[in-house]
């Protein structure tokens, strides 16, 4: 089944070159240590997790990987004012999606490819920091949630959920386990059950986020100071806090794989899904900037939607 839900096409790398494709959606500039990644999909009007991303963020994590002494702080935030990313292309679980990306990650051969590239951002050597100025959602909100900290503005913009039930499936990119060690079991169920949205300040109040500021200024200072900070002391300091609170806060790898094969093989295949999912993308134009989009987990729309 998992087979038949892509179309998958490999491209040939020199060695020298990325091992995929680059589609020019994250914009870097390092200095003194800390690297800042401007996520910009300009093939999306919301920052979507498309295969443009997906296949930068990967060339962008071997990157890293083999710069863990150059690069000791990566700071990730939005160019687009309304999402810091939206969403995983739904296309991604329906007939005929085509990408130029392999079906399954070469590191991790048993798991999804979008799904490794939440768990290879956890295993970074670097610390890594969102900065939240607008909405993040399923796989949106699955990609701060795998990142270390997370900082956020205090905007109506900044929505954060996981409203997968809401379609008959689990999330799939580690969120459920990411949350319910930051913000305990009991609203780990309340928040993905209910498919609801969480503005900045309740996200920092019960450990979403690390904190909420009023002003963009607030926010940016603060990030940048706390990056230069961790800047000044030794990788290997780094690189061992971050796998001994890995050890205590994550599942082991097979439980992670289990949940993002569960969604792919089993549950978005099914016709109650397929049908929901064809649903969502007529009534956002095939996932555009629109009201759905930017509303959806308030209220009753996603009953109303889905009904």
């Amino acid at each position: 089944m998992l087979r038949r839900l892509f179309t998958c096409t490999l491209f040939l790398l020199s060695a020298t070159a990325s091992r995929y494709p680059s589609f020019g959606t994250l914009q870097t500039n390092t200095s003194s240590g800390i690297m800042n990644v401007v996520i910009n999909n300009t093939f999306s009007t919301i920052n979507l997790i498309d295969f443009h991303i997906l296949a930068d963020l990967a060339n962008l994590i071997e990157d890293l990987q083999q710069n863990d002494t150059d690069v000791r702080v990566a700071v990730f935030s939005s160019a687009n004012p309304e999402y810091f990313t939206a969403h995983l292309d739904l296309n991604f679980f329906l007939p005929g999606y085509e990408s130029p990306l392999p079906l399954l990650d070469p590191g991790n051969p048993e798991m999804p490819f979008p799904m490794a590239v939440l768990y290879n951002i956890t295993q970074l050597p670097q610390a890594t920091i969102a900065v939240v100025e607008g909405r993040a959602r399923d796989f949106g909100n699955e990609l701060i949630l795998a990142m270390d900290m997370r900082f956020a503005l205090n905007s109506p913009s900044v929505q954060l959920a996981q409203t997968e039930p809401s379609f008959g499936f689990n999330p799939a990119g580690g969120s459920q386990f990411l949350a319910q060690s930051l913000i305990g079991r009991g609203r780990a169920f309340e928040y993905s059950f209910s498919s609801y949205n969480i503005d900045a300040v309740t996200a920092a109040q019960i450990g979403w986020v690390n904190r909420a500021f009023d002003t963009q200024s607030e926010l940016h200072t603060y990030v940048q100071a706390l990056a230069g900070r961790i800047a000044l002391f030794p990788p290997a300091g780094i690189q061992a806090t971050k796998a001994g609170i890995n050890a205590v806060s994550l599942i082991p790898l097979d439980a992670w794989i289990q949940q993002a094969r569960n969604i792919v093989e089993v549950l978005a295949p099914s016709t109650a899904a397929q049908e929901l999912l064809k649903k969502y993308m007529r009534v956002t134009n095939n996932q555009t900037n629109g009201e759905v989009e930017l509303n959806y987990g308030n209220g009753e729309d996603v009953v109303e939607l889905l009904s």
